[in-house]
């Protein structure tokens, strides 16, 4: 089963961000240790609306079952295996069992509403960008205004 911790970074500190994502995930690494006021710097607040929609509009299309209740999600596809989400106010973790296909499946949903999305594994010591920036308008504009 692979486990991840998914944070929406505040757009002000995504372009420093950028080429140090082994600090963020130094920080971003749930554990006895970790200091929730700095996750709360960091990283958004979730809507769990917008998140509820991309979940139950985008995702739910591509299983064969879908259950939630109290902003978790259970997802079920017959061949790919099983998903489980649960929202918090700053992370979302996931529980995948099954075929790879089903976190990809998840962060391109995920990835449609924003670039900002950042995905930490503790257990593999794995983290990145769930729509990797090869050059975003907004680091484009950035770059050229500097």
């Amino acid at each position: 089963m692979r486990k991840y911790e998914i944070f929406k970074i505040k757009s002000a500190y995504q372009s420093f961000i950028m080429g140090r994502e082994r600090l963020l995930f130094e920080l971003l690494t749930v554990g006895p240790s970790t200091n929730y006021q700095e996750i709360e710097y960091l990283c958004d607040q979730l809507n769990q609306r917008e998140l509820d929609s991309i979940i139950q509009n985008t995702l739910g299309k591509n299983f064969d079952e879908l259950d939630s209740y109290h902003n978790e999600y259970r997802l079920t596809h017959l061949i790919k295996g099983e998903v489980f989400i649960k929202m918090g106010t700053h992370s979302i973790e996931v529980y995948c069992q099954g075929s790879r296909m089903l976190d990809l499946d998840l962060f391109v949903a995920l990835s449609s509403s924003t670039d900002r999305f950042f995905a930490v594994m503790n257990e593999q010591e794995e983290c990145g960008w769930l729509k990797p920036l090869k050059h975003s308008e907004r680091m484009i504009l950035e770059n050229t205004m500097m």
